[in-house]
């Protein structure tokens, strides 16, 4: 009966019409009323180098932060504040749907900085989607299996991305109803501490224990690898065999992330489209390259 519900909601996707343009800038915003320091300077690379781009703030709905030049796209509250609203928005079809008069989307955190214009070439690359890489390195002990990558500095095909979601719901039917369950935090966070309760009452209950679980995943992802960049790098494919990730040396041209100098070494000693935290890791790496005027923490 699930299933069947399911499969009649979450039909294959298919595209009414052909995206008209080509790519559209997206700066996801937290829920703070401005900008850093750090941030700015964000903006001023994306506006030096990307200006002519069509550029969204992707926001909150009361959210006073206003750019020249960007046009205001709002979503519910629910998806920002926090890392793990943030994620419920990279799995929301209702997020890609938004942008689809655009062949690809282009998410710029505001812990990035763009080096140079080379968005036309990624355009035609052909990939579905690309993101700063990770590497073994200090920075990232976690990382055993190099690859792309954050989506804090990402291109994503949008009709492709429509795809796997629909067809992770069609072929696991519970995913559409936990993500819908674990997205509206506010409205069913009763439910979830009514089902804590009755765990010792039932202990090996599928039901209980899983939903339970799920939303506990999903309200910490990253230590369960469910995060949205984990996803589309390592699992989308399953479910769209045609879904095109970029290569890691695709990758280090694209960005860098975790260690800077070492993947300017595997990158032949060439700068990257852009980069994603920046500041995080090692900041001094890419302060040659910020924008005159621009070399102070903030």
């Amino acid at each position: 009966m699930i299933h069947a519900l399911t499969r009649l909601l979450a039909r294959p996707y298919r595209q009414k019409r052909p995206p008209s343009k080509s790519v559209a800038i997206l700066v996801l915003l937290s829920n703070r009323p401005t900008l850093t320091e750090d941030e700015m300077l964000s903006v001023r690379h994306l506006e030096h180098y990307l200006g002519k781009y069509d550029r969204y703030l992707v926001a909150p709905p009361d959210s006073p932060v206003r750019l020249e030049g960007f046009k205001v796209k709002n979503f519910s509250s629910k998806f920002f504040g926090s890392v793990a609203a943030i994620n419920h928005l990279h799995f929301a079809p209702l997020f890609y749907k938004a942008f689809s008069d655009y062949r690809y989307i282009f998410i710029y955190h505001l812990d990035s900085l763009v080096l140079s214009d080379q968005m036309e070439r990624w355009c035609q690359s052909g990939v579905d989607y690309i993101g700063a890489p990770w590497i073994p390195c200090d920075d990232a002990p976690w990382v055993t299996v190099p690859r792309v990558g954050n989506t804090g500095f990402g291109m994503m095909n949008v009709e492709s991305s429509l795809k796997v979601l629909y067809n992770r719901y069609r072929r696991e039917p519970s995913t559409y109803w936990m993500d819908m369950f674990t997205r509206n935090s506010r409205r069913v966070r009763s439910i979830v501490q009514l089902l804590r309760k009755l765990q010792p009452i039932f202990p090996r209950s599928k039901i209980v224990n899983g939903i339970v679980a799920e939303w506990d995943m999903m309200q910490d992802p990253s230590p369960y690898s469910r995060l949205g960049d984990i996803f589309w790098s390592d699992r989308a494919v399953s479910y769209l065999p045609d879904y095109k990730v970029a290569t890691l040396e695709q990758g280090l041209e694209f960005a860098f992330e975790v260690g800077p100098r070492k993947c300017f070494e595997m990158n032949g000693g060439k700068m990257p489209f852009g980069c994603h935290a920046w500041a995080r890791y090692d900041r001094s790496f890419w302060e040659p390259f910020l924008l005159p005027g621009e070399t102070k923490g903030a």
